[in-house]
This record gives structure tokens, sequence and C-alpha cells, in this order.
């Protein structure tokens, strides 16, 4: 993926792309080369990419925008509300494009994540599957949880599996 000039409008960009850019241009700011790049960086993967990722992948793709310039497009496009990002335990925070598909089925689906401790994999669930939580948490306690914000820990089915002894017991709930 090379990244030319930034975009005037091209209908050559993938949808997502697109209408990131367009967001940018409806908010009267700047599609510079390092935010456009940023965009097509996170629309190309379903990795859960950390800075630096994302920085040397918008270097190899867009030559000459500096290190400095692409963190500041990630920060410029999560206050815009165009990128999210999610603390992992343990680990470098990972981005997210935010913008859904403008036609077809949104593959930009709101998700939680969650990480496993021992083998630090990160999986991704619909938000909506911590509903119940975040309505108790907030009835109980009085306070309101952001699960896209970070992640939950804990372990998933496979390392389950590996730690069971082999008695044929199933893994406790």
């Amino acid at each position: 993926m090379q990244v030319g000039k930034p975009s005037s409008g091209r209908s050559d960009f993938p949808p997502r792309v697109q209408a990131a850019l367009s967001v940018l241009r409806t908010q009267h700011e700047r599609v510079t080369r390092a935010r456009q790049a940023v965009i097509e960086v996170l629309d190309g993967t379903e990795e859960h990419l950390a800075a630096d990722e994302i920085v040397a992948r918008a270097e190899a793709s867009a030559p000459g925008v500096h290190r400095a310039t692409v963190y500041r497009a990630l920060s410029t496009l999560g206050e815009l509300g165009l990128v999210t990002h999610t603390h992992v335990g343990g680990s470098a925070t990972v981005y997210h494009l935010a913008v859904p598909e403008p036609t077809g089925p949104a593959t930009s689906v709101p998700h939680a994540h969650l990480q496993c401790t021992n083998c630090q994999a990160v999986i991704d669930i619909p938000a909506d599957a911590l509903d119940s939580l975040i309505r108790r948490v907030d009835r109980e306690v009085g306070f309101h949880v952001e699960p896209h914000h970070a992640a939950l820990l804990g372990l998933c089915a496979d390392c389950r599996r590996s730690s069971l002894p082999e008695t044929g017991q199933k893994p406790q709930s």
C-alpha cells in the first residue's frame, strides 16, 4: 500500500477510508498524508495495532511521513472520533478505526476486548455482551463502565483447556 498525495475526494479508496476522509472534510479538518496513512493502515487490518506498529506501517506506505506526525494524527483522529483506543494489560494501547462501512453490514460494530492473562491473546466481543454488567455496576455502585476503553482480563478457552488436569473434568465457569 502506497499513500500518495492527500485525497481530494478520490473514489478508489475503500469505503471506510472514503467515509473517514469525508468526515475530516465535513469537520473542516485537513486531509494530510499522515492522517490518510493512519486511516488506511487501520482500515487494512483486523489486528490490534499499537501506535509503534501503526507508525511503522504508515511510514512504509507514505515515505517521508515522520513518526511524530503519525502520533499527532492518531491523537487528532481520536479526538474527532474516527479512531478509538483500548488499553491492554501488560502491553501498549491498541487502536481501531471507528468508522463503519457506509453501505452493507457494519464491520466496525462497537466491541469490547478480552485479554488472556496466560497467552496474551486479545479477543473482540460485541460491546452489548457486557450490557447487564454495565447496568448492574451503575445501579449498585453508581459507576459508569466504559468497556471499550480497557480490556477485561481472564483466561481464553485454549489456555483453560490446556491448564485442566487430565481427569476429564470440565472447567469451572
